[in-house]
């Protein structure tokens, strides 16, 4: 049985504002830092409060992660919200570990005590979820809000 829910955070929880931009959503939130250490992260990035008020009503129900490459979700600005909703957030960058690689979610579900038929791992990359699989883990490919609601609706009992 499913009783831990762990998500992807870019492009899943969290957006560039701009729909236009297509990459990787860490080393932009890092290039901006860079510039300019106080840079308005919220002009930038914009998270997905659609969801995160969906798993508000839900977080008793299964225990709720966030796994991410980099470190964007340490962002001030958002980390309260983030915090409000998820029991942890392990960034696979601090880990040692590639998302691309079943290894990976190996060390993630032993990290957090359960063994990988009880998690079911959300993210957008294709490859990071066929890795997620290999490693024994549920998956499930985001593709949009309400079919990603419709999922965990679904793994109610």
């Amino acid at each position: 049985m499913i009783n831990t829910v762990i998500f992807d955070f870019s492009r899943v929880l969290l957006f560039a504002k701009d729909k236009g931009y297509k990459e990787d959503l860490n080393p932009l939130h890092k290039k901006l830092i860079a510039e300019n250490p106080n840079y308005a992260f919220l002009d930038y990035f914009e998270l997905n409060e659609e969801v995160l008020t969906f798993l508000e009503t839900i977080k008793d129900k299964f225990e709720l992660y966030i796994f991410t490459s980099g470190s964007i979700q340490n962002a001030k600005e958002i980390k309260d919200r983030i915090d409000r909703v998820f029991k942890g957030v392990l960034s696979a960058e601090e880990m040692g570990v590639s998302k691309k690689e079943p290894q990976a979610y190996t060390v993630l579900a032993q990290k957090l005590g359960k063994n990988p038929n009880e998690v079911i791992f959300i993210d957008d990359s294709q490859v990071n979820i066929q890795a997620a699989s290999q490693a024994g883990l549920n998956t499930f490919q985001y593709l949009d809000n309400q079919s990603l609601i419709k999922k965990i609706n679904s793994l109610i009992s």
